[in-house]
């Protein structure tokens, strides 16, 4: 009985927002304060500054989210992982902030619709190029919001997609995190070039040591089946 007691394991929370009671409890939090912030940017007169202030937070607050979940998220399950890291996933840390950056994300182009110096309709923030007055920074931007969302629907539906199928879709936030940082550099300002560099290398060096680590798995998985081990 002893041997067993120690050797139990404490079982990971599950990796979603809606899987974990804080989690969801946070998520739930952040969207009501964007929501007043929102309300007040949309009904308050001369609320052009507060609207553009919101804008530029949530959509450097959404990037960071982003980036430290593609990040750490390659890192998941490889012997690169430290203990933090793992000790952090079993809290569900990944799927909470995959969930930040598409509430962040979602309301960063809510605030657009209602800023006073950039506003746009709400058409050329849903469908991309729809509007003669849509930008490619926006346009981007919502392509890579829905890849967020595609991202999220994964990891909140990964029991009941087959892998290849989970795996495909939450794969898109590696072209979702590209989209969004050629986003942030053309809409952004150039003060903040040092955090997308930053972010595309910690991304590039986790997803290549990922990626080398998987390739020597398939390599010896090759050599075991041909020695006929």
């Amino acid at each position: 009985m002893k041997d067993a007691a120690v050797s139990r394991k404490p079982s990971p929370v599950p990796n979603a927002v809606t899987g974990n009671r804080l989690n969801a409890l946070l998520t739930l939090f952040l969207a009501a304060l964007l929501l007043g912030g929102f309300v007040l940017s949309a009904f308050t007169p001369s609320s052009e500054t507060l609207a553009s202030s919101f804008l530029r937070a949530t959509g450097i607050a959404a990037y960071l989210a982003l980036a430290l979940s593609v990040t750490f998220g390659a890192l998941l399950g490889s012997r690169y992982a430290p203990p933090w890291l793992i000790r952090a996933q079993q809290y569900g840390w990944h799927g909470l902030l995959s969930g930040f950056a598409l509430v962040l994300g979602t309301a960063h182009g809510l605030f657009l619709a209602v800023d006073g110096t950039h506003a746009q309709p709400l058409t050329a923030l849903l469908v991309p190029w729809w509007s003669r007055s849509a930008t490619l920074a926006m346009c981007l931007g919502t392509l890579g919001v829905y890849g967020l969302a595609l991202v999220y629907v994964s990891t909140v539906w990964r029991k009941r997609l087959s892998l290849q199928g989970w795996r495909a879709l939450h794969l898109t936030a590696y072209p979702a995190f590209v989209v969004l940082t050629v986003h942030s550099i053309l809409a952004g300002t150039d003060a903040l070039g040092p955090l997308y560099g930053a972010a595309v290398a910690g991304a590039v060096l986790t997803f290549g040591l990922r990626f080398v680590e998987e390739a020597g798995k398939r390599r010896r998985g090759r050599t075991d089946k041909g020695t006929g081990a």
